[in-house]
């Protein structure tokens, strides 16, 4: 397999590798071992083919079920589907009523990403369901990959992606990037919203907020770190007592996904 972070998949947002990334004590993730993305539902056939050919064992959605049941993911063959929702309300507005929430106030879509970020880490249906992603990751000791995704591969999937690279040991600054990756990758699927939401009259203040709703930020990361650190004290105690990780699952999961 090539070991590129972007992957080439056409229908579809937000497909990215994280392995090639380097710990605190000179190993590097392995490649071809955990993909993040955005849904599943738009999948061609050769995107599943290329799927295939990774070796995807298991598929970790963690959209809620409301998202599920309006885009239903398009599976690999032999890939286990496991659904894993961080919330599970929030997601039943009309396009209507999405677009005239953020029609007048420029600063609500930032904020509420904030928000959002902040229930992430404190939240009972979040803590659930990191839990049940590392579950799945500490049983991915064949070869092949696991997937995780959320409906753009950029919010609930990106702090995902924080969690387990910091289970590895790899630094802060190197975690936030690979973060920081969704906003290029983002960028079309910003204009195609907006030409989605024009039709109820597009405003100023929508245009921003559909941005902010649809981007990353680092300050939605840093939200989510500075209430870690002020729960938890550091981002390792979170792992243990948050997500309920035990030293020897963090020496396992170094076992399968580090380099020797």
């Amino acid at each position: 397999m090539s070991q590129q972070r972007l992957l080439d998949i056409k229908n579809g947002y937000n497909f990215r590798e994280l392995g090639g990334y380097q710990t605190e004590d000179g190993r590097f993730v392995k490649w071809n071992k955990v993909l993040r993305s955005g849904e599943l539902s738009e999948l061609s056939d050769s995107d599943l083919a290329f799927l295939e050919d990774y070796g995807i064992n298991f598929d970790v959605d963690l959209r809620s079920d409301t998202e599920r049941q309006k885009a239903s993911d398009k599976l690999p063959k032999k890939t286990k589907f496991i659904a894993n929702p961080v919330f599970n309300s929030g997601h039943d507005k009309t396009e209507r009523q999405y677009a005239e929430q953020y029609m007048d106030d420029a600063t609500r879509g930032k904020q509420n990403m904030i928000n959002s970020y902040q229930s992430m880490v404190t939240s009972p249906s979040a803590q659930k369901a990191f839990k049940n992603l590392f579950k799945t990751l500490l049983a991915n000791t064949d070869d092949g990959a696991v997937l995780f995704h959320c409906a753009q591969g950029k919010d609930r999937t990106g702090l995902s992606a924080a969690f387990f690279l910091f289970a590895l040991d790899v630094d802060e600054e190197t975690i936030k990037k690979d973060y920081l990756l969704s906003k290029e990758a983002m960028k079309p699927f910003i204009q195609v919203k907006i030409d989605q939401y024009s039709k109820y009259g597009m405003t100023e203040e929508l245009r921003q907020n559909l941005h902010d709703l649809y981007t990353v930020d680092e300050s939605y990361f840093d939200a989510a770190m500075v209430t870690i650190k002020a729960k938890y004290g550091n981002i390792n105690n979170f792992l243990h007592e948050f997500i309920g990780l035990t030293d020897d699952d963090i020496a396992k999961l170094k076992e399968i996904y580090l380099t020797d």
